[in-house]
């Protein structure tokens, strides 16, 4: 019995010995290992701001290219922070396979505002953050133009466009903002063609509420178009204009 028990011990030993063994030479292997590509995954294909050619590019352009290094030496860290730093890129996860190949799983920032200001254009992101537009393609958000400061643009216009998009009626109406020198705000929507003003950007929510109560009640009976503007700056009122 002693005998059988001291066997089946030896047996384990030897098991377990070759198990850490093979991890052991499979580690050293792998490290060693010579780069053979570069995978690159865009996680939210609806937007197309950034290509996966544009982010080997980036690879390429800073000396991070890993192909053809050994695996050991693939610092994914310093790509990451690299892909990161792209105005377009919000968030990259760099990783090695057993198979000698880093992966690369980018996600793009996603605008909710598109500034137009004296012949320059910029959108801002749902984080705040400000981002280039493309040359070959164009977010369907509301655009905001006029009189825009960077500082205007990044606090009240973005608190308003995320209102706009987490309201899924606004959000379907309002297709242009503009801005005068006193940072007073028309709005233009979609449906009509009535100029909508709103002042200035405080108290948003309370003035799209009466102008919500008039289009369920006014607007159904007389008509959309026969004012072309309303003005949302009075309290507990809105004065339409004629045509």
């Amino acid at each position: 019995m002693l005998h059988k028990k001291w066997f089946k011990i030896s047996v384990l030993c030897a098991i377990f010995g070759y198990l850490i063994f093979s991890i052991f030479v499979f580690t050293y292997k792998s490290k060693n290992q010579v780069c053979k590509a570069v995978l690159v995954e865009i996680s939210d294909t609806t937007l197309r701001f950034i290509s996966k050619r544009n982010v080997i590019d980036a690879i390429e352009n800073s000396g991070l290219n890993p192909i053809g290094a050994t695996m050991r030496d693939v610092q994914t860290d310093k790509i990451e922070k690299l892909l990161e730093k792209q105005p377009r890129i919000k968030q990259a996860e760099c990783y090695k396979t057993p198979d000698a190949k880093i992966k690369i799983v980018v996600k793009q920032r996603e605008p909710i505002l598109r500034v137009m200001n004296n012949g320059k254009g910029y959108y801002i992101d749902g984080d705040g953050k400000i981002m280039p537009t493309s040359l070959g393609f164009t977010a369907y958000v509301p655009v905001a133009s006029g009189a825009i400061s960077e500082k205007l643009a990044k606090n009240e216009l973005y608190d308003f466009a995320l209102f706009l998009k987490r309201n899924s009626f606004w959000n379907a109406q309002i297709e242009q903002i503009y801005v005068d020198y006193n940072e007073e705000v028309e709005l233009i929507p979609r449906v009509g063609d009535q100029i909508i003003v709103l002042g200035k950007l405080d108290n948003y929510e309370y003035k799209l509420e009466k102008l919500l109560s008039v289009y369920k009640d006014g607007f159904n009976r007389t008509g959309w178009n026969k004012y072309r503007k309303v003005d949302l700056r009075f309290e507990n009122q809105v004065v339409c204009t004629k045509r």
